[in-house]
């Protein structure tokens, strides 16, 4: 009776204990932060592995007290990473992994390959994703990051595969993938971003921004500062820049709303349409047209086929194409006005001057073909062809001293018309208006476009947290019910 009686309490014992440590384990997963209250220290809390359609699915939560300004490192190996605004006080991270094998042997070998830490020390928190075994195994794996920061906080993210989102955040953001894209919404500290294969989409910057892809576009709200935007394929679009703009593409238009500073705009085949700015302007493409709104610095416009419209040039102005009319409005005085060249091989020549402005014009059609040169100004000499009518290959030249001369204006085209208007026609009104008009409606769909981002950036992200915490709520109720059907079969025992 006796040895009944031990091995009884023996066995009470034994199920007593791992009760126990399923309650604890049930305890840990149920709450936000670690044990026992240590709020100071960091955790990491893996879950079980479980089939869920074509893989097998771990899910883990790690976080750590840190405070507003501080700072994430996050390093992951590959894996999507989402950033939303959570406690001023916590750092929260949910991390689903997948494995795409058949078993779950193997899918659980898989799920101890990746070695998931994060500590804290000197206010910074290191959160990273390793994978510790053959790379061919993290081909066959993925990975999301789902982590909470308080609002103002500083960003310092790296993944080898995926796409990086960030809601909003007071403070500076650097993320860098290796394949995937990059969206955020406003940051009011300095950016910098990279992808090797994917698009670029940013809200309002309020400090310098740093900003390339290997193949994508570019979209970047206002920048409260200098705006270095390069890509080898793909469109690059910014809004107002409060300081330089170098904005290059290997293929793709460039929409630039406007700079304080000196801007620089180059593509191998696409578009250049820049606003009203407040320094020298430098705009190059191999194919296509260049618009500029205005410039108080030298400006530089070259295009290899394409028109060249030009208005409210303040300095020099040195434009060439290969094939394209060449618009210029200059609105210098005699202290600003610099000399300048407009060349086009084929296409006419339309030049606005002010007219009190002082300049020595030369004028130069090689090719007339029945092309001329006119001029509203009277004290321009035309040698050559006069007459639209009389074809005739030889030149056409026209040279003149306006308001007693001044620097030099030099206009040439291969084979076209060359206009010399004043400054206030009504011809050039109605360019002004038809710019007018174009930059307003591009305004209003660049905010419509950058707001719905926004939208679908802050949807994605809520979705994607509650998504979690409700897979999460479901594990800890199933392993709930476990406990209390353990602790039931314990009783009719």
């Amino acid at each position: 009776m006796g040895v009944l009686v031990n091995a009884s309490r023996k066995r009470n014992s034994k199920d007593a204990s791992a009760l126990i440590r399923l309650a604890l384990l049930i305890g840990l997963m149920a709450s936000p932060g670690p044990a026992f209250g240590a709020w100071e220290q960091s955790y990491v809390k893996r879950g079980e592995s479980r089939r869920e359609g074509r893989a097998w699915v771990e899910r883990a939560q790690c976080g750590t007290a840190t405070h507003e300004g501080g700072r994430l490192i996050l390093r992951t190996d590959f894996g999507s990473i989402m950033v939303k605004t959570g406690r001023s006080d916590r750092l929260d991270c949910q991390v689903r992994l997948e494995a795409y094998t058949g078993g779950a042997a193997e899918a659980q070998r898989y799920f101890r390959s990746f070695d998931l830490t994060v500590r804290r020390a000197d206010g910074i928190t290191y959160l990273t994703g390793k994978s510790v075994r053959e790379r061919h195994r993290s081909l066959r794996m993925n990975a999301e990051f789902l982590i909470a920061v308080p609002a103002r906080f500083n960003l310092d993210l790296e993944t080898h595969a995926g796409d990086i989102d960030v809601e909003r955040l007071e403070g500076e953001l650097r993320a860098e993938t290796a394949g995937g894209d990059i969206r955020a919404g406003d940051v009011t500290g300095p950016v910098k971003v990279n992808t090797e294969g994917g698009s670029i989409a940013l809200g309002n910057v309020g400090q310098r921004l740093e900003a390339s892809t290997a193949g994508g576009s570019i979209r970047v709200g206002s920048v409260k500062g200098s705006a270095n935007l390069e890509t080898s394929g793909g469109e690059i679009i910014a809004g107002q820049t409060e300081g330089e703009v170098r904005a290059q593409t290997a293929g793709g238009d460039i929409v630039l709303r406007g700079a304080s500073g000196p801007v620089i705009a180059e593509t191998a085949g696409g578009q250049i349409q820049i606003g009203d700015c407040g320094s020298s302007v430098s705009a190059e493409t191999a194919g296509g047209n260049i618009r500029l709104e205005g410039a108080r610095g030298l400006v530089k416009a070259q295009s290899a086929g394409g028109s060249i419209d030009l208005f409210r040039l303040q300095s020099a102005v040195l434009a060439n194409t290969a094939a394209g009319r060449i618009l210029a409005e200059i609105s210098a005085n005699r202290q600003s006005f610099a000399p300048s060249h407009l060349d086009t091989a084929v296409g006419d020549v339309q030049v606005f001057i002010p007219p009190d402005l002082p300049l020595n014009i030369e004028a130069v059609i090689d090719e007339a073909a029945g092309h001329r040169i006119s001029s509203e100004f009277p004290g321009l000499n035309i040698q050559g062809v006069r007459e639209p009518l009389v074809f005739n290959t030889g030149t056409v030249r026209g040279r003149g001293a306006l308001n007693g001369g001044g620097k030099a204006l030099m206009i040439h085209t291969v084979t076209g018309n060359i206009e010399i208007r004043k400054l206030d026609s009504q011809v050039l009104d109605q360019f002004r208006r038809r710019q007018q008009l174009y930059w307003k409606a591009l305004d209003m769909r660049q905010q419509r476009q950058m707001e719905e981002m926004i939208r679908r950036l802050e949807r994605g992200t809520e979705e994607a947290f509650r998504r979690g915490q409700q897979e999460m709520e479901k594990q800890e109720k199933e392993m709930q019910d476990e406990l209390r059907k353990q602790q039931n079969d314990n009783d009719d025992d």
